[in-house]
């Protein structure tokens, strides 16, 4: 009996190694670029989608300024002077942190 539970957890062992699986944790190349394996949970990836889903308008940048910064007592004039320069230029400049996002629409 302990030779063919040993026989057999071997048969299972080498047709475990022998598939072509990869670990989650392993990269695949799609062509283009690295894409992880993980099927899109990875921090990054959240990340990017979570900042693709901001219209890039003036008025959408100053509401999320407003939202982000709404336990400062500034924020309010902050986030309307900032809404108030990107209608005019079509550059909102992020009150708090100084970063320039170019190419907004004046909306």
């Amino acid at each position: 009996m302990k030779i063919a539970a040993v026989v057999l957890s071997l048969a299972v062992s080498g047709i475990v190694l022998s598939t072509p699986l990869a670990p989650a944790s392993a990269s695949k190349m799609n062509g283009k670029c690295c894409q992880s394996s993980d099927g899109g949970r990875s921090a990054a990836y959240v990340r990017q989608m979570n900042r693709r889903a901001i219209p890039h308008t003036c008025s959408a940048y100053a509401a999320s300024c407003l939202r982000d910064s709404a336990d400062r007592s500034d924020s309010v004039q902050m986030c309307t002077a900032a809404k108030t320069e990107c209608m005019k230029t079509g550059v909102h400049v992020g009150p708090y942190s100084g970063r320039h996002y170019a190419g907004m629409a004046r909306i």
